[in-house]
């Protein structure tokens, strides 16, 4: 543990704690910490560790021989993601009161688990369904997704932090409902959507 502080000490790495509420297709949440290691007077290299909660809603309708079929659909996802981040530091007059850093890089997310819900209305008969996420019939389509996450960060009298982010996934990670869904998502690319923006509230050591 001695080498080890010594190192960090060394090496001018600063440790962060970070709450982030996220929007990718609705409402959720992501946790974690970041390492900001320092590579020169401007630059660092900024890996972290999250927990990334993922919320997604959606409605079909269909008419069948005049029968009318409403499904609702809600899938909550558990993902560890880890952020590989290069940071440029922006000049500012006073770095000690106020600093801003541009963050860029690749990310790489793995989903842990999850449920997909599934509301059938009918004619006034309403089913449910439940199964895992990731199951063979849940909506994700694979526990693995990867990406580029982007983002700015302010520090304020070196400690508190509040910035913004974006991350653009590069896999289509949700099942389509139909056929149809997924040849007109094949086409507008409406189904390789993968994007959620947050807000980053914390506290750096």
């Amino acid at each position: 543990m001695s080498v080890f502080t010594a190192v960090m000490v060394q090496a001018q790495v600063k440790i962060g704690i970070n709450v982030c509420p996220q929007i990718n297709e609705d409402f959720g949440v992501r946790a974690g910490s970041d390492f900001d290691i320092q590579l020169g007077s401007r630059w660092s290299f900024v890996p972290g560790v999250y927990w990334s909660l993922r919320n997604r809603q959606s409605t079909q309708n269909s008419t069948v021989n005049e029968k009318t079929e409403s499904t609702k659909y809600s899938d909550i996802a558990h993902f560890i993601t880890l952020p590989l981040r290069f940071g440029l530091q922006i000049p500012c007059k006073d770095e000690d009161s106020f600093a801003l850093k541009l963050l860029f890089g690749p990310y790489i997310a793995y989903g842990i688990g999850g449920t997909s819900k599934s509301t059938v209305s009918s004619d006034g008969t309403v089913t449910n369904y439940q199964t895992g996420a990731f199951d063979s019939d849940g909506r994700y389509k694979s526990h693995l997704d990867y990406g580029i996450n982007v983002g700015l960060n302010s520090t304020i009298n070196q400690h508190y932090t509040i910035g913004i982010f974006c991350e653009s996934g590069l896999r289509k990670i949700y099942n389509t409902n139909n056929v149809l869904e997924d040849i007109v998502g094949e086409i507008f690319l409406t189904n390789k959507i993968n994007i959620a923006l947050g807000l980053s509230i914390g506290y750096r050591f």
